[in-house]
């Protein structure tokens, strides 16, 4: 063999080698780019159980004993001309509306005119520097219309007559309670029904709906016959058109 051929076959086995070398790096970077899409896969599960183990508890969907409607409302009454109020205890606004109106409407339903269907959300928990007050105290009330229509009554007015401040941690559970056995006539039964946090869960699906399928953006909202009241101030007006219609 001759030294040209010689040349030739060690030019073939460095490109051999060459090619082998390359195919080799080639396969070791696959194989690291899975490992490290692997990992990302397992890190980003790993992220979303940690969110999901951490974050807010679920609640349980409990009923009310009291009388309520499909869209989530504590019913009082039964007359002919329905409304709906949609309120908030942490909203002053809803206090100012209640004061207004609370006579006429508990007249209205003691004589058989109305259905009054109060709807208690917790659109203002972003208030209340984390202590969810608007859910607790909208809980607590629930809890107050299982012991009667009166209780509820009372208990909400109450609740306004103690109304904190937005933007202020609201009151404390022990307050709650507090002021449904002194200022409502409310008893122990109720206040195991607050302590239980029953109904946290019914107010969140209410306030769900409220400011879903319900058409809700803010507190007070009142609807008559499922029309809305454009202009609170005519809301005592405009539920007597309609019971004088009715």
């Amino acid at each position: 063999m001759g030294s040209a051929d010689r040349r030739n076959e060690r030019r073939q086995a460095a490109e051999t080698l060459r090619r082998q070398q390359a195919a080799e790096a080639r396969r070791r970077k696959i194989v690291f780019g899975v490992a490290i899409g692997a990992a990302v896969v397992l890190i980003g599960g790993l992220l979303v159980v940690g969110i999901l183990m951490n974050r807010e508890p679920e609640y349980e969907l409990n009923d009310p004993a009291a009388p309520v409607t499909d869209s989530f409302g504590v019913r009082l009454g039964d007359g002919p001309v329905e409304v709906d109020l949609f309120i908030d205890y942490m909203c002053p606004a809803c206090n100012q509306f209640e004061s207004a109106y609370s006579a006429q409407i508990q007249g209205w339903i003691d004589d058989g005119s109305v259905t009054v269907n109060y709807h208690p959300l917790n659109i203002l928990d972003r208030l209340s520097q984390q202590t969810e007050y608007s859910t607790r105290a909208a809980a607590a009330a629930v809890c107050a219309a299982d012991a009667g229509e009166q209780q509820f009554l009372d208990y909400t007015l109450a609740l306004y007559a103690n109304q904190p401040a937005e933007n202020s941690t609201g009151l404390t559970d022990e307050e709650l309670i507090a002021i449904g056995l002194d200022e409502a006539g409310l008893d122990a039964s109720w206040q195991s029904c607050v302590e239980a946090e029953t109904y946290r869960g019914w107010v969140q699906e209410g306030t769900d709906w409220a400011t879903g399928e319900g058409g809700v953006s803010g507190t007070p909202t009142a609807k008559i016959d499922g029309t809305v009241v454009e202009d609170n101030s005519l809301f005592a007006e405009q539920v007597q058109a309609a019971i004088d219609a009715a």
